[in-house]
């Protein structure tokens, strides 16, 4: 053990410092000053350590010595600031990798090159990188795992699986791949299926301490989902390959199976002693121990009712704003609870507040648990208002679990709540929930449930979300079948088609029967001789619709872009190299990502351009609004309210001059219309637009 060691361990600061200086000079060697700089950060001398370190940088800088770049790397582990070795660390890197192309941007990506960053952090993003080797290998979630053939400053060669000689983006790679280490078994798996079985066959404990270094997921659990990066392709099973390895972990030292995730322990202790420990962790989150707990609990089995009183005296204890994941903990800890003392125990939880009630209920993850919570608050002391601002805040499925508890508890309430989301068809989703809820009871309404609600449901489903929209259609097509086959007979062939038009796009309307049984309505009128055809508009196709003068003015733009402007950025690449040092040139940042935004900008343009034709002019009428059409909006609230609308196409389109395009929102909602027909448009509320008059615009 070295003298300045020792000195270090001691505390005796100066008699270290002149020893540092002497033994300097005669080659102190790299691991007596890392020991050094790690004992002073333990001691609280961070300021020392951080002075040694760079008067030992300049030092050396000065003499030239090899052992410099040994030091610099080691230090980076443990400095979190220090410029000097920042600084140092970048011109040491670029001495080592000087032909390695892509390493400016790994310095830059890594957070090296910036000023006052924190050293540790940004080397070990670099390390990281470094990866991204002629030679090393990494794993995509499509191709597999891969080896590097070649790589440049902006591109990449790699050999997958999957794909060989496979070409990409540098940094789509970085985005999309994950690094492997030789030894990983998921190279093993890609590169010696026989060993990789072989391992797993004959000592699964040791492929299980290998496959915590696998990098997928959490390092310090393994769960079913993260074995299919390891297991895909092999044949071993994910299903199969878990059950052995829950397996191992049960007689393994250092493992213990919670049921859906194997976890590292550094000892084996009581349930008990393991669960206290986990409720008097510090630093914890609340949410987090709740979770712990909860796959232990489910791997051995309650506490019993003796112990579980001690507990809930150290949950007590727990200082912490999460009343929602304490409130599921002590549910937890009673057995989902069951035993007496919860509900009394509990209540020190339930919020007064809606805003804090929200965030608490939130917090909870167990459904069971969360729909307890919700009907104590109800049923709770907090205030009526503050009951029915949770209620309207609550997502559909726990809002339905609560309207169907307040039924019987409060009826009142979910009134008020019901009434308010009716009186507001801007809110969409809340508005089909109340019209759902009150079809599915209708004793608990005095209205009848009639076509006037179906047409609702009708008008108002293309504008709710996915879950909602499935929620509607079940219904529709279930209970409320007869009613809606009644809705779809009494309208007009135009509105049917406008159904169609409108629902086109909802692959939800599509899976569930609803657009399959507005088209047998339709079938059934042709058929029947009621309409001749339904022929298609010239809008619905892949075809891009704008003048002529904005078609040209793009293809003219277009070529300006390819001539001049692309060219120009290349010039000022060059210009930019120039100047010097690239890590700290801003111009030459800029330059690139310039260039890189006007080649992407001709790719498009030039796609675009092969889709763009002339509005057909003997296409176009004022009998339907498409493209071409000016559109007069008149308010139903207000008659001197208007509106007026240039539908046109994308080239054409200004929003600031009400020229619209035909692509956009309020498009897509007034193409197909006609005049007389009632619309709501976006941003309005629900408020209502007759399209009083139509005209073809001049300039097509």
């Amino acid at each position: 053990m070295s003298k300045i060691a020792d000195a270090a361990r001691a505390e005796k600061y100066d008699v270290l410092t002149d020893l540092w200086f002497e033994s300097l000079s005669e080659g102190l060697s790299v691991e007596e000053m890392i020991t050094v700089f790690s004992v002073l950060k333990q001691n609280n001398k961070e300021a020392l350590s951080l002075e040694l370190l760079e008067l030992t940088i300049e030092e050396m800088e000065k003499n030239g010595t090899d052992r410099i770049s040994d030091l610099l790397r080691k230090s980076a582990l443990i400095f979190s600031h220090s410029e000097p070795l920042r600084k140092a660390l970048i011109e040491s890197l670029r001495d080592e990798y000087l032909m390695f192309q892509p390493l400016e941007n790994f310095l830059k990506l890594s957070g090296l090159t910036t000023k006052n960053a924190r050293v540790d952090v940004s080397w070990k993003k670099f390390r990281n990188l470094m990866h991204y080797r002629e030679g090393g290998y990494l794993f995509h979630n499509i191709f597999g795992p891969g080896r590097i053939i070649r790589i440049s400053r902006t591109f990449i060669s790699i050999d997958f699986q999957k794909s060989a000689n496979h070409d990409m983006k540098l940094d789509v790679a970085l985005d999309s791949t994950i690094p492997l280490e030789p030894d990983s078994l998921t190279v093993l798996r890609w590169c010696d299926p026989s060993g990789f079985l072989h391992l797993f066959d004959s000592s699964p404990a040791e492929f299980l301490k290998r496959l915590f270094q696998e990098p997928f997921g959490n390092p310090q659990e393994i769960t079913l989902q993260g074995l299919t990066p390891v297991f895909r392709d092999s044949e071993i099973s994910n299903t199969e390959a878990w059950k052995r390895l829950r397996k191992a972990a049960s007689v393994t030292p250092g493992f213990v199976d919670l049921g859906e995730r194997i976890v590292l322990k550094n000892e084996t202790i009581k349930e008990y002693d393991q669960i206290r420990s986990i409720i008097n962790r510090r630093k914890c989150p609340v949410s987090d121990k709740t979770k712990e707990i909860q796959a232990l609990l489910k791997s051995s089995g309650a506490v019993n009712s003796v112990m579980v009183a001690d507990l809930l005296d150290d949950v007590k204890g727990i200082s912490s704003p999460e009343t929602g994941s304490l409130f599921e903990l002590s549910w937890t800890l009673t057995g989902n609870g069951k035993m007496d003392d919860f509900l009394e125990f509990s209540s020190n939880y339930i919020e007064k507040n809606s805003a804090r009630g929200l965030r608490a209920f939130s917090e909870i993850h167990s459904l069971s648990c969360r729909k307890l919570y919700l009907e104590l608050f109800f049923s709770g002391e907090a205030d009526r208002k503050e009951k029915l601002q949770l209620l309207m805040k609550l997502k559909r499925s726990p809002w339905e679990h609560c309207a169907k508890f307040l039924v019987k508890t409060d009826p009142e309430l979910l009134n008020e709540c019901i009434g308010s989301f009716l009186s507001d068809p801007s809110e969409t989703d809340r508005f089909l929930w109340a019209l759902c809820f009150l079809a599915t009871h209708e004793s608990f309404d005095e209205t009848p449930f009639d076509e006037k609600q179906i047409k609702l449901f009708m008008d108002y489903l293309i504008f709710a979300k996915a879950d909602t929209q499935k929620k509607v259609i079940v219904l529709l097509m279930g209970s409320l079948k007869e009613k809606l086959n009644g809705y779809l007979s009494s309208i007009d062939t135009r509105k049917l088609s406008n159904y169609l038009d409108c629902f086109d796009t909802s692959s939800i309307i599509h899976r569930f029967g609803l657009f399959l049984a507005i088209g047998r309505e339709i079938s059934r009128r042709r058929e029947s001789g009621a309409i001749k055809s339904l022929k298609q508009h010239f809008w619905e196709s892949d075809t891009l619709f704008s003048s002529k003068r904005a078609i040209e003015k793009r293809r003219a733009d277009t070529l300006h872009l390819k001539r001049v402007d692309i060219p120009a950025a290349a010039d000022a690449i060059g210009e930019a190299a120039s100047h010097g040092d690239l890590s700290e040139n801003a111009e030459y940042a800029a330059a690139i990502e310039k260039r890189d935004l006007l080649l992407d900008r001709l790719r498009r343009w030039n796609e675009e351009l092969d889709k763009y034709q002339v509005y057909p002019a003997t296409e176009i009428s004022t009998s339907i609004v498409s493209p071409g059409i000016r559109v007069v909006l008149e308010s139903s609230g207000d008659p001197n309210s208007r509106r007026v609308f240039d539908i046109v196409g994308p080239l054409d389109a200004d929003p600031g001059k009400s020229r619209i395009n035909y692509k956009a929102p309020v498009g897509k909602i007034l193409l197909g219309k006609s005049t007389g027909d009632t619309i709501i448009l976006p941003g309005t509320g629900n408020e209502k637009w007759e399209i009083v008059s139509l005209e073809i615009l001049e300039d097509l």
